[in-house]
């Protein structure tokens, strides 16, 4: 469990490639919001951080406006939020 939060930060940093200006302004800011208001909130409970860093991932992926390049690494960060996800309930 103790390496959890070195992990949350790299997906933190990974989630930051999304500060391109390629991407447009919404999806940046709600990746930037992901990041700050949840994923390395720890005032809130990890489950819930890594839940809504996820449910915000997922808007993003689904977003018509996000860069067709940027897709895979969607799908990347959300595995790695769901199988933090899963240990955090398994332990």
């Amino acid at each position: 469990m103790s390496n959890i939060e070195p992990r949350i930060q790299q997906i933190a940093q990974v989630l930051g490639q999304l500060e391109d200006t390629q991407v447009p302004r919404n999806i940046r800011n709600s990746a930037r919001d992901a990041v700050q208001m949840w994923l390395l909130n720890k005032d809130k409970d990890l489950d819930i951080r890594l839940g809504m860093t996820a449910s915000i991932l997922d808007e993003i992926f689904n977003d018509a406006n996000l860069p067709i390049h940027y897709g895979p690494l969607c799908l990347q960060i959300q595995t790695a939020l769901e199988a933090l996800l899963n240990e955090v309930k398994n332990s």
